[in-house]
C-alpha cells in the first residue's frame, strides 16, 4: 500500500510539471472566412530548464493538436485545423492545454492565456457575374501593374525562352550577346464599383456574402474594384492588400 500510494504522488508530481511552465501562442493567417476550416500556426514553448513535456494536448475553441514532446527550453510548433463562425472581429483569450502524462491515469489539464485577434471575411457566396461587357477591348482596357503581352512597353529585360518572339527587341539584341525582349503591362478590365446596397440577397450578410465573392472573383481576374458602404467609398485597385482592404469593409459592415 505504501508502494502504490509513493507512486501515485510521484506521478502526480510528474504530471503536474508537465503541464506547467508553458506558453502558447497562435500565429493566424490575414485571409479568413465565416464558415470555411482555416490552418493555423500553434506554438508551445517548454519554458522549464530540466524537464521535457510529454503528451500535450492544446485546445484553442473547438480545436485541438497533440505535441508528442517538447524538449526542455526549446519551442515546437503544429498546425490547428479551426473554423470560425460569423464575421467581424474575433478573439482569442485562451487555450486548454492537457496531458494523460506519465500512466494515464487521470488527464490533467490547465488553461492558458492566448492574446490573438483577426477579422473573419464573410463567406463568399456566388450571385452572378459582374455586370459589364466581356470584350476589354470594346470599352477601352486599362493598364495594370501586373506583367503581360498586350499593354505599353514598361521596361526592356533579358529573354528567359518563353516571351513570344513578337516582343524581342531585335534592334537592342544586336548590340548585346544576349535577346533583349520589351516588357509589356497587361490589361485590366474598367473598374467595378460594388455598392452594398445594390446586392442581390434578402439580408445583410447574404449580400455582404455577395460582395465577397465579386471582389476575390474580379480582382483575381486583373480587374480593378471599388467599394460603396453607405457614406463610405473606397476607390478602385487590383492588389491583394487592396483586396484584403474590401474584404475587411464588408466583415465590418453594420457591426461596429
Amino acid at each position: 500500500m505504501s508502494a502504490l500510494l509513493g507512486f501515485m504522488t510521484v506521478s502526480g508530481i510528474l504530471g503536474w510539471l508537465n503541464i506547467r511552465y508553458l506558453d502558447v501562442a497562435i500565429r493566424l493567417p490575414d485571409e479568413i472566412y465565416d464558415g470555411q476550416e482555416t490552418y493555423v500556426t500553434l506554438m508551445v514553448e517548454n519554458r522549464k530548464r530540466l524537464l521535457p513535456s510529454f503528451l500535450l494536448r492544446i485546445g484553442v475553441e473547438e480545436a485541438h493538436a497533440d505535441f508528442h514532446l517538447v524538449e526542455r527550453s526549446a519551442t515546437e510548433s503544429g498546425t490547428l485545423a479551426m473554423t470560425f463562425k460569423g464575421r467581424g472581429r474575433k478573439e482569442l483569450i485562451q487555450a486548454v492545454v492537457s496531458s494523460p502524462f506519465p500512466i494515464n491515469f487521470f488527464i490533467r489539464s490547465t488553461t492558458l492565456p492566448l492574446d490573438a485577434r483577426c477579422i473573419v471575411f464573410p463567406r463568399p457566396r456566388p450571385c452572378g457575374p459582374p455586370e459589364g461587357p466581356a470584350d476589354a477591348r470594346s470599352r477601352g482596357a486599362a493598364r495594370s501593374r501586373g506583367r503581360g503581352y498586350e499593354g505599353e512597353m514598361e521596361t526592356i529585360a533579358d529573354y528567359t525562352g518563353v516571351e513570344p518572339l513578337k516582343l524581342v527587341h531585335w534592334r537592342l539584341s544586336a548590340r548585346h550577346e544576349n535577346l533583349k525582349v520589351k516588357q509589356l503591362t497587361s490589361l485590366a478590365d474598367v473598374p467595378l464599383m460594388i455598392d452594398v446596397a445594390q446586392l442581390p440577397g434578402q439580408s445583410l450578410d447574404e449580400r455582404l456574402s455577395c460582395g465577397a465573392w465579386i471582389v476575390n472573383r474580379s480582382i483575381r481576374a486583373n480587374r480593378p474594384v471599388g467599394l460603396i458602404t453607405g457614406a463610405k467609398v473606397i476607390g478602385p485597385d487590383t492588389s491583394r492588400l487592396h483586396r484584403l482592404k474590401l474584404l475587411t469593409e464588408l466583415a465590418l459592415h453594420g457591426s461596429r
